[in-house]
């Protein structure tokens, strides 16, 4: 039996996921290095056996891990009772129920009481917010002009709003319909929201920290 201040989803083994938001930027790139890398990887052990090699190889492993936790592994994924937000190394697990606002700059965040959660995965370009630079400067030019004018602006706005619709608007869109199911049924419940709760994504930091001190190493060699 679940307390008041545990997540429903803590008393199930693999919550299933509701909503998978895939990176914004850096997908493309990201795979294109882990790709390089493992040919690399490969190469060297293949055909040279030398110390050379070995360095060319601990490089490719070190560079290739860098590349997955900071263009590849960050995400952000919905489940009924809390969201993950993974970065590089450090993930949040924020309950739904305890987020107060929902933001996207160049990140997501999420915001309980006066402490954000952001995740680097997904965010607007540097695009995105020059469109949004603009259409809160036509909201401003709009004070004090003529009827024609206005009518003119608002047409403007309203071009720009229609553009501006993309996939990061979707994420947080999602997000607050998540939020406000999952308050309600809280209240409904009777139960506490729950606390965010951090963990860190060891597997990587290890081969990080071994390839990379491995690498330095080799080059004394």
């Amino acid at each position: 039996m679940t307390g008041p201040d545990v997540s429903p989803d803590a008393a199930s083994a693999r919550p299933r996921p509701v909503e998978r938001f895939k990176p914004t930027s850096g997908q493309a790139l990201g795979w294109f290095g882990l790709a390089f890398a493992a040919l690399a990887l490969v190469y060297v052990v293949w055909t040279v056996h030398t110390t050379t090699g070995v360095r060319i190889a601990l490089g490719a492993v070190f560079f290739g891990t860098l590349i997955w936790v900071t263009q590849v592994r960050p995400r952000a994924t919905a489940y009924p009772r809390h969201v993950v937000l993974k970065n590089a190394v450090r993930d949040h697990h924020v309950p739904l129920a305890a987020v107060d606002e929902v933001t996207i700059g160049q990140t997501l965040s999420l915001w309980v009481g006066d402490e954000r959660y952001s995740c680097i995965g997904i965010g607007n370009s540097i695009r995105g917010d020059m469109k949004e630079r603009r259409r809160r400067a036509v909201d401003e030019a709009d004070v004090g002009r003529s009827r024609f004018s206005e009518l003119r602006a608002k047409a403007e706005r309203a071009n720009l709003d229609e553009r501006a619709m993309s996939y990061q608007t979707f994420v947080v869109t999602r997000l607050e319909e998540l939020v406000e199911t999952a308050k309600r049924e809280l209240r409904e419940l009777g139960h506490q929201p729950g606390t965010p709760r951090h963990t860190t994504a060891w597997p990587e930091v290890a081969l990080l920290a071994v390839s990379g001190l491995a690498f330095v190493v080799s080059l004394f060699l």
